[in-house]
């Protein structure tokens, strides 16, 4: 099956190679950095949530969700997992961007963005969530174009996202905000 699994990532990676433009190129870098640190749900999301009141408790959903999924998927798979990167395989000339020196698995990028979707998805009307799944969506096919993620790396970001929005979505509506 992992070996299925890993003719399926380097398939892939070799598809997005072939549609690579300079258009791409720079929109791809700027949605990748875009999801670096989670920086733009800090400044789309959380911190005006944290200013609304109607939207505290969606601040506070969000900032323990991504820590809850930053230590979960950075601290705990990644480095249990140990996988290398497509990007290690490639000559740094090559790179759009610099070559992350971290593991692979699950793509941290990805995971937080899901993360963010999953908790406006939750407590928010569509306005917000809607633009959240796209830039989520953007930003996770940015790994991929960029080559410093597998598909497979998307697909467990993805998953990791969704549960830990979920989880903590509803413990804080259940039982913390109740």
């Amino acid at each position: 099956m992992f070996r299925k699994i890993r003719a399926l990532d380097y398939k892939v990676t070799d598809s997005i190679t072939k549609i690579h433009c300079r258009f791409l190129d720079r929109l791809m870098v700027i949605m990748t950095y875009a999801g670096t640190g989670a920086l733009i749900w800090w400044v789309a999301l959380a911190i005006p949530f944290l200013i609304v009141r109607e939207y505290r408790h969606t601040a506070f959903t969000l900032i323990t969700a991504l820590g809850i999924n930053y230590l979960i998927g950075e601290v705990i798979i990644k480095k249990s997992v140990g996988r290398g990167r497509p990007s290690n395989l490639i000559d740094e000339e090559e790179m759009k961007i610099h070559k992350p020196k971290d593991n692979s698995f699950p793509s941290g990028h990805t995971a937080s963005s899901f993360c963010a979707f999953t908790v406006t998805l939750w407590n928010c009307p569509a306005y917000f969530w809607i633009p959240a799944l796209v830039v989520a969506c953007l930003i996770s096919f940015s790994r991929l174009y960029l080559r410093v993620h597998y598909l497979s790396d998307i697909v467990g970001g993805v998953i990791l996202g969704l549960l830990d929005g979920t989880l903590v979505s509803l413990v804080f509506t259940h039982l913390i905000f109740k």
